[in-house]
């Protein structure tokens, strides 16, 4: 019983509200009404061409993180490859360094023609020559894997760059919680 009367209660109370603001409404003028839908369609409007807004920008953002990420790979592999030719090109020189080094003691040892000895002068010429283009390259190829690797940083800080952009654009597309 005493649940019926409350509910009752609480019924009548919305049916006196819902009546006071029917009078209201109906006290307006139709202009306030007109300045009201006015004031309503501009605000649809504001809300359409933010939205149209948002989508262009959004397209706008991830088309430039492709690029961006489309750049950074290309960076990493361009280091990528200038490591592994340096590695190579390590290899190469080791190797012929120690062939020299080879060349070098069988001329100290052992009696050989003077032809021998000269194609052995010639031999140790010629791997010399190659050791210091060797390192030449080796130099030459160490300052571009430390400029592609540069370049590789800042590849990476634009693409940080771009999704703490895109990560700021989404915060701000998000509905508002009121």
């Amino acid at each position: 019983m005493t649940r019926a009367v409350t509910t009752l209660i609480v019924c009548s109370g919305i049916a006196l509200s819902a009546a006071t603001v029917a009078a209201a409404r109906s006290d307006q003028s139709p202009a306030q009404d007109s300045a009201a839908l006015l004031t309503e369609v501009r605000l649809l409007r504001q809300a359409i061409e933010q939205l149209a807004g948002n989508g262009t920008r959004v397209q706008i953002a991830f088309g430039r993180l492709q690029l961006q990420e489309q750049r950074t790979a290309t960076a990493a592999r361009r280091l990528e490859d200038l490591r592994a030719n340096l590695t190579r090109l390590t290899y190469q020189a080791t190797d012929t360094a120690d062939r020299l080094k080879d060349f070098e003691g069988l001329a100290t040892t052992g009696h050989r023609t003077p032809e021998e000895e000269a194609d052995l002068r010639e031999m140790q010429k010629m791997m010399t020559r190659e050791l210091r283009r060797f390192e030449a390259e080796r130099a030459r190829l160490t300052a571009e894997e430390s400029e592609a690797a540069s370049v590789l940083a800042n590849e990476q800080g634009r693409w940080s760059d771009l999704n703490r952009q895109l990560e700021e654009l989404e915060r701000s597309l998000a509905p508002r919680r009121q």
